[in-house]
């Protein structure tokens, strides 16, 4: 009796709520076009047994067996992103650069497309708006339209992974902003399975710990922690040198990467640079650690242990 007496009493409950407490009513947007409604967030904890997590520590892409660089570039990846994001596919492209096995196959396109080559880590660069690769939040996750230009991509039933990079949105969103972030990004996986997002921290800017990028950082770390999400740590591999040491005010411009470089010129992060684009924002050496990590969480999400 115990049993049906709870559900009874929270179908009760979400009933009287619906009348009590205004943050839980259809609320019209600004412009009168879209309705949104505003709950808590919930995460889809079966997304995953265990959180992919990616920071600092792993990376070497040197680390991973060759059986499973081979399980990763069977992947098929929704890659949307502003300028920051491109760091990545720079640093995918120099590594490639590098070693053939590392290959990639990078469409960039305002129409949704399927990389050419099958052998190697597919990846869509956009999201489906026609003459533009450029995604800022609204045009993903922030708005009506953006999701509904996500959603478009996914239900194509061609990528395994999708997910957005910020930019420095995460320096003064609010902590509403950022849950809205997390919630859309566990929806996605709740209406398109099997796909799987990843979620980021936004770049380092300088700050020190309390501030509120520190503080919308820490909510993604800690949502990704407790509900088996894959998280890329973007400020966390910003914010120590390739031997561990942390900068605690750094930011993206990388102020330390290249004394780094200058100081150890054979280490594989920084070697070869010329044969890199431009960084965008940064240094060559975090596009390079990037990169490498990127393999990493993609090997994990293949299947690999770590």
């Amino acid at each position: 009796m115990r049993k049906y007496f709870t559900v009874s009493a929270l179908l009760l409950l979400i009933i009287f709520g619906l009348s009590f407490f205004p943050f839980l009513q259809p609320t019209a947007s600004g412009n009168g076009d879209d309705i949104m409604i505003y709950l808590p967030l919930v995460a889809n904890k079966n997304s995953s047994a265990n959180p992919l997590i990616v920071n600092h520590l792993n990376t070497d892409v040197h680390e991973i067996p060759d059986y499973w660089i081979n399980e990763a570039r069977k992947l098929v990846i929704h890659y949307a992103h502003t300028s920051h994001g491109s760091q990545i596919l720079t640093g995918l492209q120099w590594l490639e650069a590098q070693d053939p096995k590392y290959n990639v196959s990078i469409i960039a396109s305002g129409v949704v497309a399927q990389p050419t080559d099958s052998t190697a880590m597919g990846f869509y660069d956009g999201n489906n708006y026609s003459g533009t690769t450029y995604i800022t939040p609204d045009m993903y996750w922030e708005s009506a339209t953006g999701i509904q230009k996500t959603q478009s991509v996914v239900a194509t039933g061609w990528f395994d992974i999708s997910l957005w990079t910020w930019c420095g949105q995460m320096s003064d969103y609010s902590v509403a902003q950022v849950e809205a972030y997390m919630a859309v990004l566990d929806q996605l996986e709740r209406d398109y399975p099997p796909l799987r997002t990843v979620y980021y921290t936004g770049h380092t800017d300088g700050s020190t710990q309390g501030s509120t990028l520190w503080r919308n950082n820490n909510l993604v770390r800690a949502y990704a922690q407790d509900n088996g999400k894959a998280l890329f740590d973007f400020a966390d591999i910003e914010s120590y040198d390739p031997a561990g040491t942390f900068y605690p005010t750094a930011n993206d411009a990388c102020p330390w990467c290249a004394t780094w470089c200058s100081d150890h010129p054979t280490s594989f992060e920084c070697q070869n640079h010329g044969q890199m684009g431009d960084c965008a924002h940064s240094h060559k050496l975090q596009c390079a650690l990037k990169a490498q990590a990127f393999w990493q969480l993609m090997a994990r999400m293949a299947g690999w242990d770590g």
